[in-house]
């Protein structure tokens, strides 16, 4: 395996360990492909919601049914994000400092460098925090509902219960700055990918991977932005109406029974 050593006091290392040539290829392509993917399947998901309430419910039914969906959340998405995070958070330790090396090295690509990395940092808390909030909640919601499981565990992730929780100030913010930093990761994050496969060799080719990079971190990131702020308009209601999600879900739940009677 081909390694490079950092040496101590180097510009822009805390020499904590070895330069692997293959784990640094194995991190670009798990944040393009699977998690990047995932990104974009999942924006793409949530973007129903700016259609309607009926949309979006469909979208996520859809998925939530889907055979062996736990499996591929695991597999599929839990995996490569936990190797992404953990490599990732070894690379930012060896920054020396927050603002890496750009004292030393101060041109553009080496700020993106640094941007690259922090940004990396508060997409996984807050794709710590959305998973717990959303995925880990259905489920244990679903463990504690009895018969109910099924339409509490929905109910929990449904139109009315995202907008919601977007309809409060604090989690909006959250939000977009959670989805400005996990797409702007992403868009920058695809150059290195190409430049770490192999994929563009020449300047010219850097320039539109780099130019196609920025599209997709801006496009995804505005999508994001624009699911956010509906959601937090149409929550509003919802906020004055329930003093708590759970509350919410009760609700939800009651007027679905009401209704098949």
């Amino acid at each position: 395996m081909a390694t490079t050593t950092i040496e101590r006091g180097q510009p822009g290392s805390k020499a904590l360990f070895k330069d692997t040539y293959f784990l640094h290829k194995l991190h670009s392509l798990s944040g393009v492909i699977p998690i990047g993917a995932f990104m974009i399947f999942h924006l793409v998901a949530n973007s129903y919601s700016l259609r309607g309430e009926t949309e979006f419910n469909t979208a996520v039914k859809a998925i939530g049914y889907a055979p062996f969906v736990v499996l591929l959340e695991i597999a599929v998405i839990a995996i490569p994000i936990l190797f992404h995070a953990i490599y990732g958070l070894w690379l930012v330790a060896e920054m020396p400092g927050p603002g890496g090396n750009t004292s030393h090295y101060g041109y553009g690509r080496n700020w993106l460098y640094v941007a690259q990395r922090w940004t990396g940092v508060l997409a996984l808390a807050y794709i710590l925090y959305h998973v717990f909030d959303t995925t880990a909640g259905k489920y244990l919601i679903e463990l504690a509902a009895g018969k109910e499981s099924h339409e509490k565990g929905f109910a929990s992730i449904s139109y009315a219960a995202m907008a919601w929780r977007f309809a409060r100030p604090w989690y909006l913010v959250i939000y977009l700055i959670g989805v400005g930093s996990a797409t702007f990761h992403l868009g920058n994050g695809v150059l290195n990918f190409c430049v770490r496969w192999g994929i563009t060799i020449g300047k010219e080719a850097q320039r539109a991977a780099a130019a196609v990079g920025l599209l997709l971190g801006v496009g995804l990131g505005l999508l994001g932005w624009a699911i956010a702020i509906n959601f937090a308009i149409k929550g509003q209601p919802l906020a004055q109406k329930y003093d708590s999600l759970q509350a919410l879900i009760d609700g939800q739940v009651a007027t679905k029974e009401a209704e098949a009677k």
